[in-house]
């Protein structure tokens, strides 16, 4: 089995997965200096189960907010990459509600946004008001609170084979505790985390509406009541089952007011349309961003090129909200300070 999976020719696509636009980096251009040798060397220690994971790479990045990304060597991204191209793609996502959003081919954050728009809408247009009530849950620091045993216990209702298991204990022990970010097969796990949370949603409290990217998840009711039970409910659930808390963020509120989700907040008003608008926050961080990037071209650090791709990349941004018609200004006035 481990054969068919790490074979040449799927290592070898993975490899031209891993390395797309990382080409120039160090790590990537040494893999390849021997490419056959290292990969045909990651394919008999798979194959012979001698193979062992190397050490994280630790780095921060800062948007949305300051996360520490913990990342494989090149050698083990496409080891995990074949693998779950190969076994955990295929398998979990048929176990996967069609409402979880995140990290998934032809879903993502529009998906999700789209998602809850069209919800929206379609309670809306039940009653033609917009009297309508959400639960936004959010789980406190999800991927480190994610319990090794539990997982594994969870995925044993997966049909992976025993050659199968023995890598996925592997990649989910490497560390003490908790699922570092920065890993392909950790995205895969943390979705599958929470799918009987998600499955108990829908099938048991019976909620129509209902959408989740990875720790971020909605339920849209008309009955507060309910909501308060729902919230209840899911709480006791993720402790019990999963040892996972919800976080400050959980909090039950009219459409009308607006729902913040994935860095945008989106508002029902009264005729049944929506309103997106940057948060705050993030209008905050955007301006300070566009700030320095404008500095950095004063000073010729950078040139036009690359402040165009900046504005180009923050209108494509908000181009979808309501937002758009103010970012020209927005902009524009940066040039002034």
């Amino acid at each position: 089995m481990l054969e068919e999976i790490f074979s040449f020719d799927h290592l070898y696509l993975a490899y031209k997965k891993c390395r797309n636009s990382k080409q120039h980096k160090g790590e990537v251009i040494r893999f390849e200096v021997n490419l056959a040798v290292n990969l045909y060397s990651l394919n008999k220690a798979l194959v012979t189960k001698k193979y062992k994971l190397g050490n994280y790479k630790k780095f921060f990045i800062y948007e949305p907010k300051q996360r520490l990304i913990e990342a494989y060597p090149f050698k083990d991204r496409v080891v995990i990459r074949c693998f779950c191209d190969i076994v955990l793609k295929p398998k979990i996502e048929k176990k996967l509600i069609f409402d979880n959003c995140a990290c998934r081919i032809e879903k993502g954050t529009h998906f999700a946004i789209e998602r809850l728009h069209k919800f929206m809408k379609k309670e809306f247009f039940k009653y033609n008001n917009n009297y309508i009530y959400f639960l936004k849950c959010d789980i406190r620091k999800y991927f480190a609170s994610i319990d090794h045993d539990i997982l594994l216990k969870l995925l044993n209702d997966i049909d992976f084979t025993e050659d199968e298991k023995w890598l996925i204990k592997i990649l989910i022990n490497n560390k003490n505790e908790g699922l570092p970010l920065g890993s392909q097969s950790n995205q895969w796990f943390a979705l599958f985390y929470l799918n009987k949370v998600d499955h108990f949603i829908k099938e048991k409290l019976n909620i129509k509406y209902y959408v989740r990217y990875m720790d971020d998840f909605i339920l849209i009711s008309r009955d507060k009541k309910y909501l308060v039970y729902c919230k209840n409910v899911i709480e006791e659930m993720c402790l019990k089952l999963l040892k996972l808390e919800l976080n400050k963020k959980t909090q039950i509120g009219r459409l009308s007011n607006g729902v913040d989700f994935l860095g945008f907040r989106h508002i029902l008003t009264p005729k049944g349309k929506i309103v997106v608008k940057l948060r705050s926050s993030s209008k905050q961080r955007i301006k300070k961003h566009l700030k320095t990037v404008n500095k950095l071209y004063i000073k010729g650090i950078v040139d036009e090129d690359y402040v165009k791709q900046r504005l180009n990349s923050f209108y494509n941004h908000v181009k979808n909200t309501n937002e758009k018609k103010n970012f020209k200004n927005f902009t524009i006035s940066l040039k002034d300070d």
